[in-house]
């Protein structure tokens, strides 16, 4: 007999596959299909003429900084679930050594970043 933990996995995979599918087959039946006046697409709908191009360039700097903290951010969730972990499982110097080595190889990164002289500017 199949797993019902693995049957509501594959459910589950299968609906969040299919999902985008059937709503770009349904937005393409039910939308209308106007076609875009010059005006419209311009960068600026308001009757202001746009000046220059649309794109900016961004200073890597602030991507480095974005990635950062998205990394410290999960870092943050991770400490969380693993505490939440460690009241329930028993054997506990497993979760100690795995967290140990996943937070001492984020903040070897962290160092490399700050030898390297990118978050200098922070």
């Amino acid at each position: 007999m199949i797993d019902p933990q693995l049957t509501h996995f594959g459910i589950f995979l299968i609906a969040g596959l299919a999902s985008p599918i059937v709503i770009k087959i349904i937005q393409y039946l039910l939308a209308p299909n106007i076609p875009r006046l010059k005006a419209a697409t311009t960068t600026y709908e308001c009757g202001e003429k746009p000046i220059g191009d649309a794109r900016v360039r961004y200073n890597t700097q602030f991507f480095t900084f974005a990635v950062v903290f998205v990394i410290f951010d999960i870092l943050t969730i991770l400490f969380l679930l693993w505490a939440y972990a460690f009241r329930i499982i028993e054997v506990k110097y497993s979760l100690i050594f795995i967290m140990g080595v996943f937070a001492s190889s984020v903040l070897i990164g962290l160092f490399f970043w700050m030898k390297k002289g990118t978050m200098n500017w922070v």
